[in-house]
């Protein structure tokens, strides 16, 4: 295994676990406005939305660069990068870098023809 993949993996798995603790911090916060504010601020349940939502794309990425076996690999790994970018709008700028730097990785020729060479490209 490259050791950019390997690198791929291990800010899967930090970003998913910084995507649970946006998701927890956020829903809080999302609560506690939405009581002061009589309800109005229960709107911001949808913010955690994202993040709860990237953290499992992230797990299934990890769990699929663990395995290396299953086909459409690079789809999902590329969905999970594309998520991660998108969860700057929840304010989580750690996944934001890690999901650039993961596509970055996956745009390598060296990755592509391991992925290929794998049969899961």
């Amino acid at each position: 295994m490259p050791s950019q993949l390997s690198t791929a993996k291990t800010f899967f798995l930090v970003s998913a676990i910084v995507n649970i603790g946006y998701a927890l911090v956020l829903g809080i916060y999302a609560a506690i406005t939405g009581l002061f504010t009589c309800g109005i601020g229960c709107f911001l349940f949808v913010i955690p939305i994202i993040c709860i939502v990237s953290c499992v794309m992230d797990f299934i990425a990890y769990n699929k660069l663990n395995t290396l076996n299953q086909p459409g690999t690079y789809n999902s790994i590329q969905f999970a990068a594309i998520m991660e970018i998108v969860t700057v709008l929840a304010g989580n700028p750690v996944s934001l870098i890690f999901g650039i730097i993961i596509l970055v990785y996956l745009n390598d020729e060296n990755i592509k023809s391991y992925l290929v060479q794998k049969g899961i490209y």
